[in-house]
């Protein structure tokens, strides 16, 4: 997890190894109890004891269970954004870069838990706007604002044309999720396959790429 991270969840700079090891345990179990049982039920002491910690642990590093929800949407959309920066130091195409999030976004939001998660945890952020907003902050503006850094990139290379790399980012993000999320979560869909969404990842991402190619004029 990147010292970014660190300072949203609690306004402190990454620790010593064992220190870093057991906040990975800290987020790891909140999010499987945020995923099981919904952010309402899910209590702090849960959380410590599933984390094998103190409560006092616990708490010196999340002041509140807010706190913790927000290190954990961090959490989660950096593993995502991480994929597509291993992909880019690989040397890797735009295409290829582009898909490799596209992978890890599909994986992560088509996922069957985190549809069965979405129901109560869209009902606890409309409740709770101030929450809402450091979700979005923190999860879908953050990838967001990477696949727009990789797109403005691409642009001031001429691979692609692009007025404004964020809303083309949005664009992007739809094209690849679709309605699926819709149907999933309605049980009109089975859950995908990796291979489906590593074919649905680049069938899309080559969609956007030929929908924002530079015009004859402009290459």
């Amino acid at each position: 997890m990147s010292a970014a991270a660190e300072g949203v969840a609690s306004g402190r700079g990454p620790g010593r190894p064992r220190d870093m090891a057991k906040r990975c345990a800290i987020l790891l179990a909140a999010r499987r109890l945020f995923i099981q049982q919904g952010m309402a039920a899910v209590t702090m002491e849960a959380v410590a004891a599933a984390a094998g910690v103190s409560k006092m642990t616990l708490y010196s590093r999340f002041r509140d269970k807010e706190a913790l929800f927000e290190a954990v949407v961090v959490f989660t959309s950096e593993a995502m954004i991480a994929e597509m920066s291993r992909t880019q130091a690989e040397g890797g195409t735009l295409a290829e870069s582009l898909a490799a999030l596209g992978r890890a976004f599909l994986a992560l939001t088509c996922s069957p838990d985190m549809i069965g998660a979405e129901r109560g945890l869209m009902m606890a952020l409309h409740d709770n706007p101030a929450l809402a907003e450091r979700f979005y902050a923190a999860g879908p503006a953050r990838t967001e604002g990477s696949v727009a850094a990789v797109l403005r990139q691409a642009a001031a290379r001429g691979e692609i044309q692009v007025d404004d790399p964020l809303e083309a980012a949005g664009d992007l993000l739809a094209l690849w999720q679709g309605g699926m999320c819709k149907r999933l979560s309605l049980g009109l869909q089975a859950p995908l396959s990796a291979e489906q969404i590593e074919q649905r990842s680049r069938a899309k991402t080559e969609m956007f790429l030929r929908a924002f190619a530079p015009s004859k004029a402009e290459a």
